[in-house]
């Protein structure tokens, strides 16, 4: 059974295309302690917004061992917009942007889609409640992928929570493991 801690992440800044594509879209198999729990189908598109600011439009929707979410951001340098939907219920939050801002919620694991153009550093991590927001710090890991392939991988560290996470060569979201939470969520091959 999924649980839930700080996940959902999006990154603020116009640097972001770097290391990051400009789309993608893929399908993400999440597991919890080697177990099957769900799927995560996810697609971003970042293009210019209409007063020239960069804008990266994210959606994601999960299915498994808990109800159904939608989630949609849309990432820009001086705001993020996240909108969540769970049955007939919906939520909406908006977070200062700024050069190194991440959001983050552990529901919606594709999210670290989005922090594949993080250089490394300090970040502000926001978090549902009681999370709030935190420091924390992105570093160049060094870990091979599980499995093998070519990948570049990334820490996120904020208080206690290690995430690390896979990219390809392109910047595309391999995979992301929460250890603390036995959480793991991978690419579908050829996706």
């Amino acid at each position: 059974m999924r649980t839930s801690l700080p996940l959902l992440i999006l990154l603020s800044a116009s640097p972001l295309a770097a290391q990051m594509p400009q789309s993608d879209s893929a399908r993400l198999v999440v597991t919890q302690d080697g177990r099957p729990v769900g799927t995560e189908d996810f697609a971003f598109r970042t293009a210019p917004g209409r007063d020239g600011e960069v804008v990266t439009s994210f959606v994601a929707t999960t299915s498994g061992s808990t109800e159904p979410m939608r989630v949609a951001a849309s990432v820009g340098q001086r705001r993020l917009t996240v909108r969540v939907a769970v049955g007939d219920r919906e939520a909406a939050r908006e977070y200062p942007g700024g050069p190194a801002t991440l959001v983050a919620d552990e529901r919606v694991l594709s999210l670290f889609a989005l922090a594949a153009g993080i250089p490394p550093g300090a970040v502000t991590v926001y978090g549902p409640p009681p999370n709030g927001r935190r420091p924390g710090n992105i570093e160049r890991g060094s870990a091979a992928l599980p499995g093998g392939g070519a990948s570049r991988h990334v820490i996120l560290r904020s208080g206690e929570d290690v995430v690390n996470i896979w990219y390809d060569g392109e910047g595309r979201l391999l995979r992301v493991e929460i250890p603390s939470r036995r959480l793991s969520g991978e690419r579908v091959t050829g996706q």
